[in-house]
């Protein structure tokens, strides 16, 4: 085959994947542009945050009876006994007539992300969660009215590895009894910072 010949075949052939690479690339660029200006296809699968908020009770840490609940684990928005999970992120304590909430990283010998924020908003202002900010480790003094924001440990039980985040509000302080009432937002989602009612963020 003549020379010139050739050199026109090996021209034919290689032209045609670089004419369709160029064509896939171009397909795969409109795709994204398509996809850019839809909304977040994972949004239909995020929880809102409730419309209404839950109360919580904690007994105190140190006179409390072993049955009754000192902390509390925002990741499963529960009440928990310290005796029997280290799945928590503050607890409940009063001390030299003090009240406090501790994270976990302030009571145990392990580390945590939980951490607590004091507000100077009130529990309906505070719209979303601050990116930082949070004691992880001091104890903080709360008084009745006092609006709080935590973000809670690393949840590792998802397939995002995340923190979570409430906002709660001291309703009452029983000394005597060694309880501190709350009601609380949180938002159910993996790093969602948003906490107003009905809504949610996007990932």
């Amino acid at each position: 085959m003549p020379a010139e010949d050739r050199s026109d075949s090996f021209r034919a052939m290689t032209s045609t994947p670089i004419r369709r690479s160029r064509a896939l690339f171009g397909w795969l660029l409109a795709g994204a542009v398509v996809l850019s200006a839809c909304d977040d296809p994972f949004n239909e699968f995020l929880l809102n945050v409730p419309d209404e908020p839950s109360e919580a009770v904690l007994f105190d840490f140190f006179t409390g009876r072993l049955q009754d609940p000192s902390a509390f684990d925002a990741i499963g928005s529960t009440v928990v006994r310290v005796d029997q999970t280290t799945q928590w992120d503050f607890l409940f304590a009063i001390e030299s007539q003090v009240s406090q909430l501790l994270p976990f990283s302030g009571v145990a010998d392990s580390a945590s992300q939980a951490g607590l924020l004091k507000s100077s908003r009130t529990f309906e202002e505070v719209l979303v969660a601050p990116e930082q900010g949070y004691d992880t480790g001091a104890p903080l003094e709360i008084a009745v009215g006092d609006v709080v924001v935590v973000k809670s440990r690393r949840d590792r039980t998802q397939i995002l590895i995340c923190n979570q985040y409430l906002k709660l509000e001291v309703l009452e302080i029983d000394m005597g009894a060694g309880t501190v009432l709350f009601r609380y937002l949180r938002n159910p989602n993996c790093g969602d910072r948003v906490l107003e009612p009905g809504m949610h963020g996007e990932i």
